[in-house]
């Protein structure tokens, strides 16, 4: 099985300035798309295994936008909560990365600041880190019946 993880080892080479070696250490807007996408993928699926690990649920019922949504649920604790809006708001990095050629101005700067990725493959770890020890349990009805 694929470790989740793998992703913020290259999320985090991807930034990283002190790598000469790096082909793509002049490519900014191709190493930050790049590793916002690395370093949200790496988490959401940290988060989706875990709650496939622990709670028993089907991949269907954890796409992208019920995972971020119902982690913000009130009924989740404030780390959970948290979490939760840590993934939105990487999703739409992602999404941005990912889609968009064509950005305004404010979105098109932070597609090329190797400071800001390497902050979010940064949050991305911390937050990895603290997955295993998250209580998902009063948000896991959230996600449906089809356990």
């Amino acid at each position: 099985m694929f470790e989740p993880g793998q992703f913020l080892v290259v999320a985090r080479w991807l930034v990283s300035e002190s790598n000469d070696a790096n082909p793509l250490r002049h490519a900014e807007a191709a190493r930050v798309r790049t590793a916002y996408g690395r370093a949200y993928y790496a988490l959401y699926l940290l988060v989706r295994t875990e709650l496939q690990r622990r709670h028993h649920l089907k991949p269907r019922q954890l796409h992208h936008g019920a995972v971020y949504t119902h982690l913000q649920s009130p009924q989740a604790g404030v780390q959970v909560r948290d979490l939760g809006r840590e993934l939105q708001r990487m999703y739409t990095l992602r999404q941005k990365a990912d889609y968009e050629l064509e950005l305004l101005p404010e979105w098109e700067t932070r597609m090329q600041n190797v400071d800001a990725a390497s902050d979010l493959v940064a949050a991305a770890a911390s937050w990895a880190a603290r997955v295993p020890h998250l209580d998902f349990l009063p948000v896991i009805p959230l996600f449906g019946p089809y356990r």
